[in-house]
């Protein structure tokens, strides 16, 4: 599934966005000898640039820093000798210093749109979405619809989860690259999360035509009827995609939670078992057969349900809640405590851990504490189930 948070796909993209710089980058020294030299030339340092050059071309990338570094102190003011100090830094893997070198020679001459692209590579590499904006949108008013600053604008608005910003760079990607599968699918997720359904369902039926067997393609649909609130629909997706391919990872889970969402129990339990043989680190199927077993009170199978969720995933506020109810009905009174308090931790906004602690300092006769516990419940307003996307991306660990 596509994730707002993908560094997989952020370097695969990285490295595509390069490749049509990397003829250049193989040819480094005729390129930097043009632009680099002829303006160090004045100052008498075009033996000491060539040095440098050779060195670059040689890959002895961290010798020809020692040089621009020389170059560098004798001539500050030089964005050519920022930049070639800035691409060996790059090619050491020193990206924080790359972005500085790069910055001070945008600093002293701002109509420099290569060098603003790959400042922008490099803060993008690091996750910097934030500065890699700026640095793009200098590239882009440089080069007038240059298709690498539009998709990299795009991908880095993503990044920052700003996705209605994001949207309509991935779709002139997306129209100057129509077979891209993978572009398709993140515009179709920000489209999702931007609650823009008719986009998203148009790029995942695109997904669909080139490939009626997907069953990606199929679960992807079924992220945008269930968050449109039609769970029946998402549902038949879902089959419809279990009979193309039934080992595909997170089908059977999401299945399962729909199914489990409608409290088909029956239909829930099979598919939630079927993910653990398929994948048994999957916590979040362990939670839900956890949480079915407690509504079929069978507390035994439950608790050992959920302390296994919770092993593999230490941050699941639903299992705290319900092992604080089991140990709560047993009158573990002190462990329904810690629980309760520990699922409150995780998220305080939910109302159900507060009036089940609240019900537990009634059993230890604390009233003021259930009294303030049983107001907060008051207060917090139900939460929607969360949606079949954020639960097999696990955004979210628990649907309340």
């Amino acid at each position: 599934m596509v994730t707002s948070d993908r560094p997989g796909w952020q370097y695969r993209l990285f490295l595509t966005s390069r490749l049509s710089r990397s003829l250049k980058c193989a040819k480094v020294a005729a390129f930097f000898l043009c632009v680099f030299v002829s303006s160090i030339t004045s100052h008498g340092q075009d033996e000491l640039a060539a040095q440098a050059l050779k060195l670059i071309q040689a890959g002895k990338f961290h010798d020809a820093e020692v040089l621009w570094r020389r170059l560098e102190e004798q001539h500050p003011s030089s964005p050519a000798i920022h930049n070639g100090l800035a691409f060996s830094l790059l090619q050491q893997g020193q990206l924080d210093q790359a972005a500085s070198e790069y910055e001070k020679s945008l600093a002293l001459d701002p109509h420099q749109p290569d060098i603003a692209f790959d400042l922008g590579v490099t803060e993008f590499k690091q996750g910097h979405f934030s500065e890699a904006v700026p640095a793009f949108q200098n590239f882009e008013r440089s080069t007038s619809n240059d298709p690498r600053g539009i998709l990299l604008l795009g991908m880095s608005y993503y990044g920052l989860h700003d996705f209605n910003k994001a949207i309509p760079y991935l779709q002139k990607s997306v129209e100057g690259n129509p077979a891209n599968i993978e572009l398709r699918k993140v515009l179709a997720q920000s489209c999702l999360w931007a609650k823009e359904y008719d986009c998203a369902m148009s790029q995942y039926q695109s997904i669909l035509t080139a490939n009626p067997n997907s069953v990606q393609a199929h679960m992807l649909i079924a992220e945008v009827l269930d968050d449109m609130n039609r769970t029946s629909d998402a549902i038949k997706e879902l089959e419809e995609a279990e009979q193309i391919s039934s080992h595909e990872p997170a089908l059977h889970f999401g299945l399962g939670y729909l199914y489990y969402k409608q409290h088909n129990y029956d239909q829930a339990r099979p598919e939630l078992a079927m993910e653990i043989k398929d994948n048994p680190g999957y916590a979040q199927a362990y939670l839900y057969l956890g949480d079915i077993a407690l509504h079929l009170n069978d507390e035994i199978t439950a608790e050992s349900l959920l302390k296994k969720a919770i092993e593999l995933q230490k941050e699941s506020r639903l299992a705290y809640v319900d092992l604080g109810s089991i140990y709560a009905d047993q009158k573990r009174d002190h462990e329904a405590l810690t629980a309760l308090q520990h699922a409150i931790s995780l998220d305080p906004t939910q109302p159900d851990a507060h009036y089940r602690l609240a019900r537990v300092y009634v059993s230890l006769g604390q009233k003021e504490k259930a009294a303030e516990e049983f107001a907060k419940t008051k207060e917090l307003h139900a939460k929607q189930d969360k949606s079949l996307g954020e639960m097999i991306s696990g955004k979210a660990a628990d649907p309340r």
